[in-house]
């Protein structure tokens, strides 16, 4: 039976090539979905990796990896050990879990001390453990504030002395290390003395002492503020705020355009704590106005003694006192303390810096800023701390080489571009694959024999002109089919008598399908008669039934004589019919 469908086509592709080409082929299949398979394993096994703990002390980071390798967890290593990533799509549920064990412990001892009881336990482990549990207290507290990495709390509680003059007074201290630079202020470390002294019956807020990590005592007794050394502190810690606000501000938008690191701001900012009160009266005497008037009226009879009779006469004198009234305006002003009398800003700004070769190896080159870039700056700093020449402020800008304390070698290690990441180069190079297995196919297709082995597999005409030589060969196998027609009018067997009988009574007419040609030995007169069975029928039914039988022997030749036939010339087609 004939070899049909798509793998009768790919095992007939399969049987015309060569053993290279099939080693080529079969390799080069092997190398793509090797390829691709391994493209989607890395795809869908990704870990995607998320913090889970982070700043651990090492002993809290070694129980946190013993439990997530008891849960089989994945997990990665950061930071010294100090951080622990896991699987992004489980952080929530590992902490979780891992929260509910306990873990990771503060390694600081509270009042969870006396969870478990210990009924043979002295008065001296009692008060130990319970000097214990509030040192762990108070420390937990004070680590939960803002800007406190770690701290510490050590308490002294004297005994209880017989006479209160001998009684001695508790003291406490407690030691901060603070996240990165951050820096307490006074208010801050004020708010630790007062937290602690309110935890420790009789301790006041002057006897704990606050010191950093470096050792040094940050805090300090308190003052009366209405002292004169307590409005002189007040001051100072004013002009600090003040200068460190500004600092801030400039600090800010320098770090925006030069980038962190390339640029030191400092500002001194003198202020005004002279408190003036003025007084202001003014007096307006073009508004008088009218505020009493007086008149008097004096009337007296008088008789003139040198004349006789003496007649009577009448004196009348007045007068009038108006006062007036001149408006004023009474100005009572008091300034403000801790105005801003000058302002001095420096700023050291570094320049850049170029990777050039020199020599054949590769050096760096300072490039200092141009005057145009510095004055630029200078205009935004200015505008930052609100400069004014009237008070006699100013501002200085030096462009400095910074000594970064960098070694040379990974200044001069440029990051990689994306391009040259190991996880892009394993993707480029699988793609690399890829792309070569396909160009190494097209080339394999390109060839003359694998092309004809793919047209006589597929059965799919030629699509140019038949060349001379292969004109002469369908003449050829034509001139066959020829000789066929002929001699099939000539067969040595013979027709079976109920063939030529089939207008007699009695007669049986045998389908066509039934008919056994090779006992056909020559037509007869009855023969022709029959209008199932004429020569031309019986030619085409034997013609058929032969090339059959040649299909079935010669499946790849037969192929070849049917591309042959759809590819000649439409007259020599009509030669067939």
């Amino acid at each position: 039976m004939a070899k049909s469908g798509l793998f009768g086509q790919i095992s007939g592709f399969l049987s015309k090539l060569s053993l290279a080409q099939k080693i080529v082929l079969f390799g080069v299949t092997f190398a793509v979905l090797f390829g691709l398979i391994y493209i989607a394993i890395q795809t869908s096994t990704k870990v995607e990796y998320a913090t889970l703990f982070t700043q651990l002390e090492p002993t809290e980071a070694g129980k946190i990896v013993e439990k997530l390798k008891e849960k089989k967890i994945p997990y990665k290593l950061e930071d010294n050990g100090t951080t622990i990533l896991v699987d992004k799509n489980k952080v929530y549920d590992t902490r979780i879990s891992i929260a509910a064990e306990g873990l990771p412990e503060s390694g600081i001892v509270g009042y969870e001390i006396f969870d478990k009881t210990n009924l043979g336990m002295s008065e001296f482990v009692q008060k130990l453990n319970y000097r214990r549990a509030l040192e762990g207290e108070l420390a937990k507290t004070i680590n939960s504030l803002n800007g406190v990495k770690k701290a510490r709390v050590h308490i002294v509680i004297p005994e209880k002395a017989l006479f209160e003059k001998d009684q001695k007074q508790p003291t406490a201290s407690v030691t901060l290390q603070l996240a990165g630079e951050n820096v307490l202020s006074r208010l801050d470390i004020r708010g630790i003395q007062n937290l602690v002294a309110s935890s420790v019956e009789g301790l006041a807020p002057n006897n704990v002492t606050v010191v950093d990590h470096r050792g040094r005592i940050i805090s300090e007794s308190e003052v009366d503020p209405n002292s004169v050394l307590g409005k002189t502190q007040t001051q100072h810690e004013q002009q600090i705020r003040v200068e460190q606000y500004l600092t801030n501000k400039v600090q800010s938008l320098l770090d925006g355009v030069l980038g962190p690191g390339n640029s030191e701001v400092r500002v001194s900012a003198e202020l005004d704590f002279t408190q003036i009160e003025k007084t202001i009266t003014d007096y307006n005497p073009d508004r008088q106005v009218v505020r009493s008037e007086q008149t008097n009226t004096q009337n007296a009879k008088t008789v003139d003694s040198l004349q006789y009779p003496a007649p009577n006469r009448t004196v009348e004198n007045s007068s009038t006192i108006t006062n007036y009234e001149i408006p004023q305006t009474i100005e009572k002003i008091v300034n403000g303390v801790g105005t801003i009398k000058r302002i001095t800003v420096g700023a050291l700004i570094n320049g850049t810096y170029k990777v050039v070769e020199k020599d054949g190896k590769k050096q760096i080159e300072y490039i200092p800023r141009s005057e145009e870039e510095i004055k630029k700056l200078e205009d935004i700093v200015k505008n930052a701390v609100g400069f004014d020449p009237n008070r006699n402020d100013q501002i200085s800008i030096v462009n400095v080489p910074f000594d970064t304390q960098v070694p040379e070698p990974e200044i001069l290690e440029q990051p990689k571009p994306w391009y040259l990441q190991p996880e892009n180069l394993r993707l480029f190079g699988l793609l690399a694959g890829i792309l070569i297995t396909i160009l190494l196919i097209s080339l394999l297709f390109r060839s003359q024999q694998v092309k004809e082995t793919t047209r006589l597999a597929m059965a799919l005409p030629e699509p140019r002109k038949l060349i001379e030589e292969e004109k002469e060969d369908i003449e050829r196998e034509l001139e066959g089919f020829r000789r066929t027609e002929d001699q099939l009018l000539f067969l040595p067997t013979e027709m079976p008598e109920q063939l030529l009988l089939t207008e007699e009574t009695g007669g049986v007419t045998i389908p066509e399908e039934s008919i056994d040609l090779s006992i056909i030995k020559k037509p007869t007169p009855k023969l022709a008669e029959a209008p199932a069975f004429t020569e031309e029928a019986i030619m085409k039914r034997e013609i058929k039934g032969r090339i059959k039988e040649f299909i079935d022997t010669n499946p790849t030749e037969a192929v070849k004589l049917v591309r042959m036939y759809l590819a000649q010339e439409e007259p020599v087609k009509k030669e067939l019919y």
